[in-house]
């Protein structure tokens, strides 16, 4: 890799930050009803970053984040969607699906679609348990492939994935939030299905990722640490990744006026990575989020009065 390009990114991306950042509008003032949906529809993930939080008791939401780097990097197109249910305050029921459909624009031996992969979970906010941390939420995540999706998007394995993600509000800075996940993402040989592909390696990855959220408004900033163990048949290794980017949370108010149902939040970011036995991997990623409830599904939001 050139040694200017990690650089060069870097000040693409924060003059993109800037640039964003100066073109948006103040935040209009909500209402009473703006503020329930708000608290419904909060956002608690941003790339692959989870923050503490579950669903109230009987909310029902509905995600979507569809990979638009597929549409550069890959054969196939993923659309992941996920439904929550609050099934109470402090419980949280996780259902999705990872179906791809054919990339317009490459073609080749995964230019195809299919279901992808099935994924079922189960989140549980357990407050202030472990003490420095003024939230936490723990749970159990569980991926299996449908069908025969591709290696990038499921290795053929059944993956259990137990998570804690905890995160604290600094009393100096008020506006800035130090967080970290941890997980453990075990392989098996649940579903008993042929013969992986050649190139899928079987692996049991340990993570842990500590960050800062510095997030005043509608609009924020993040840096992230990722460290990875990867314990592979033929031994282990260790991987290292570093992010910062931006966060923009679009107000309901104006998604409203555009006729778009429940919260939309954009995301863009430069990440850095490094395992041991392959090259340093730098890029630039953006993320379209979108959360919103059944109800609103099934009737279209309509545009808020001018004020």
């Amino acid at each position: 890799m050139h040694p200017r390009r990690p650089r060069l990114l870097t000040t693409t991306v924060l003059t993109a930050l800037l640039t964003i950042q100066a073109s948006l509008p103040a935040a209009e003032p909500l209402t009473a009803t703006d503020r329930v949906r708000e608290r419904v529809l909060r956002m608690t993930e941003f790339f692959d970053t989870m923050l503490p939080g579950v669903l109230g008791e009987n909310n029902i939401t509905l995600h979507l984040q569809p990979k638009f780097s597929d549409l550069r990097d890959r054969e196939f197109m993923r659309f992941p969607v996920e439904l929550r249910y609050g099934l109470t305050d402090r419980w949280e029921l996780v259902g999705g699906l990872v179906p791809f459909v054919p990339n317009p624009i490459n073609r080749g031996r995964q230019h195809r679609w299919g279901p992808g992969e099935l994924k079922l979970g189960v989140r549980h906010d357990v407050g202030r348990s472990l003490g420095f941390f003024d939230s936490t939420t723990v749970g159990l995540e569980t991926r299996a492939p449908v069908g025969r999706p591709p290696a990038v998007l499921n290795d053929h394995y059944t993956h259990v994935k137990p998570f804690v993600s905890a995160a604290r509000t600094l009393l100096t800075w008020p506006s800035t939030t130090f967080y970290t996940n941890a997980a453990y993402d075990r392989s098996v040989d649940l579903t008993h299905r042929a013969a992986p592909p050649a190139e899928v390696v079987r692996r049991n990855i340990t993570e842990f990722a500590p960050g800062l959220l510095y997030k005043p408004g509608q609009f924020g900033y993040f840096a992230e640490y990722l460290f990875r163990h990867l314990r592979e048949e033929n031994g282990a290794r260790l991987g290292h990744e570093a992010q910062f980017g931006a966060i923009w949370d679009v107000p309901l108010a104006r998604t409203a006026k555009w006729s778009l149902p429940g919260k939309w939040q954009l995301n863009l970011a430069c990440k850095a990575g490094k395992e041991e036995g392959r090259d340093r991997d730098v890029g630039i990623s953006a993320r379209v989020n979108w959360r919103t409830t059944l109800r609103e599904v099934l009737k279209p939001t309509k545009a808020l009065p001018a004020r």
